[in-house]
């Protein structure tokens, strides 16, 4: 007996569009959004990514029209994905782990996801590796690389004189537990590249990240402190933050020092590393 799930999965896949055959470069599906990213960077889109709409929420740009979506990457259509007859699937081991019948319908190319240098150095392994994998010249990447460097420099040298250390955290509802980005992390490359100090040397996890507590903030003296807007969270976070005698209590607070900025994709390649920079610089100038 056929299950439902499965045959309604199909009954959906045949009913969800395929690209026309692109005349340059192999067909991608992509399950990996750093690696999409990339792609995008170097105008080679790919065919498909998984969770195409969080994707253009957390991106700085607009998904290019054409590319289809395939599910979540923890539950990838494989029918529709089997459908669209990628030439190569390009995605992280846990994809692989999660959802091995994808190497069935293509070739699988792994990305990596750690390295031993910091996530800037991860981000240009990707670009060359997205550069090869769509048969692009080498110097494809080499100017995706120098374009950000350049990028963050000049958003460094915006940055007024003075700040001595920034932290780049995000604050749950709450607004008592805050994460904060240290060393391992994207924030933390952006910007030491950018001639700023990360205010947060302590602990972190595989991610680069520490929970804190308010009382830990408030020993960070000289930081400016730059809170990730979650947009949907940052009401009430506010609404929290205001109310809390602590919160007032942390420096950078207390001096007209602490920030909302954007949000970012905390795991993305050079374009998200670019959309930092500007976004760290902005909130600097504001005084």
């Amino acid at each position: 007996m056929i299950s439902r799930r499965p045959l309604l999965a199909g009954l959906v896949a045949l009913t969800l569009p395929v690209p026309a055959r692109a005349t340059a470069g192999p067909r991608l599906a992509v399950i990996d959004w750093a690696a999409a990213e990339t792609l995008i960077a170097l105008d080679r889109p790919p065919l498909a990514i998984s969770d195409s709409g969080y994707f253009a929420s957390r991106m700085p740009f607009d998904l290019p029209p054409g590319v289809v979506d395939i599910g979540p990457f923890w539950e990838i259509n494989l029918e529709y994905l089997a459908r669209l007859a990628p030439d190569r699937i390009i995605a992280p081991a846990s994809a692989l782990m999660m959802t091995p019948r994808i190497a069935a319908i293509a070739p699988v190319e792994i990305v990596p996801t750690e390295t031993d240098g910091s996530r800037l150095d991860l981000a240009a392994d990707l670009a060359r590796q997205m550069a090869a994998t769509a048969g692009l010249a080498p110097d494809s990447a080499a100017r995706l690389v120098a374009g950000t460097e350049a990028v963050l420099t000049t958003e460094g040298r915006r940055v007024p004189a003075g700040r001595s250390s920034v932290l780049v955290c995000v604050p749950d509802l709450s607004g008592r537990l805050f994460t904060l980005y240290g060393r391992g992390s994207l924030p933390d490359a952006v910007l030491a590249r950018m001639g700023l100090a990360n205010a947060w040397t302590g602990p972190v996890t595989a991610l680069g990240t520490y929970r804190a507590s308010l009382e830990e903030l408030i020993r960070l003296e000289e930081a400016t402190i730059l809170l990730v807007e979650i947009a949907s969270m940052r009401p009430r976070t506010e609404r929290m933050l205001r109310a809390s005698a602590l919160w007032r209590a942390v420096p950078a607070v207390a001096s007209g020092r602490a920030h909302w900025i954007g949000s970012f994709y905390p795991q993305g390649g050079l374009l998200s590393a670019r959309h930092l920079a500007e976004t760290v610089a902005a909130a600097l100038t504001q005084g």
